[in-house]
């Protein structure tokens, strides 16, 4: 029964961890593409404030 228990905590650690792991990779994928997308429009407005001068 012992090892039985120490398989089934070890399993539920690993797939909280793995699950933590996942939706942190998500919310930071998520902020670079934003901050991207802001770099983007910022170069975008540079360029064109360069070129009408």
């Amino acid at each position: 029964m012992d090892v039985y228990q120490t398989v089934l905590v070890a399993a539920a650690t690993g797939f909280f961890s793995a699950f933590g792991t996942g939706i942190a990779m998500k919310t930071d994928i998520a902020w670079i593409k934003n901050l991207l997308e802001k770099h983007d429009t910022r170069l975008n407005n540079i360029e064109n404030h360069l070129k009408n001068k």
